[in-house]
């Protein structure tokens, strides 16, 4: 039973991984086509471009005061080094890639898929302090993965031992969730739960 709970779970995450890495290829391969474009464009431009001659600047109009440097970018590259290596369940090389990146800013749904894989290479690595931190920020803050991340959490305490925040996280699950996919195995995780008493 476990064992299929499971292949489930990591099915399901997979697919999830898949489509997220389906869309953000998607994305790169159209700011790459753009950036193409702008570059081809560039160089169109500078080749037009003659050198002026006998042009006096006056140092005294240019500044750079009102100089601001472009805002920071999400680092998609490293992003998707990191869904690379999750998938090849390398989680070190993945936490890795993931903590190099800047979440803040990311697009929502990446940030908790992020954060949701971070706390599985976690778990992965028996580093179940901070798997259970992740999953926390995810169910506090988060709104997609909401109740993936109660199933784990729950999951996580039983395997540490504490019953209590397990039931905990699954009844939140049954109680805050109704339509989630993981009910069913909220509820049979809490039927567990029940007969173990």
């Amino acid at each position: 039973m476990r064992t299929a709970i499971a292949t489930l779970n990591t099915s399901v995450q997979q697919q999830v991984a898949e489509s997220n890495f389906d869309k953000e290829l998607s994305s790169l391969k159209q700011e790459n086509e753009a950036l193409r474009h702008t570059i081809a464009a560039m160089n169109m431009s500078t080749q037009q471009v003659t050198e002026p001659q006998n042009i006096q600047v006056n140092k005294d109009i240019v500044s750079i005061k009102n100089y601001k440097p472009a805002p920071p970018k999400f680092d998609k590259a490293n992003y998707m080094s990191g869904v690379f290596a999750y998938q090849r369940e390398d989680y070190k090389m993945a936490l890795n890639y993931f903590t190099s990146v800047n979440i803040e800013l990311a697009p929502k749904q990446t940030a908790e898929n992020i954060l949701y894989w971070m706390a599985d290479a976690y778990q992965h690595s028996a580093d179940y302090e901070n798997a259970l931190m992740l999953l926390n920020k995810i169910a506090i803050s988060g709104n997609l993965r909401m109740d993936d991340a109660l199933v784990k959490k729950g999951l996580l305490h039983r395997k540490r031992g504490e019953e209590q925040l397990a039931i905990a996280a699954f009844e939140n699950v049954v109680n805050d969730h109704p339509d989630s996919e993981y009910i069913r195995l909220a509820q049979m995780e809490l039927k567990k739960s029940a007969g173990a008493k």
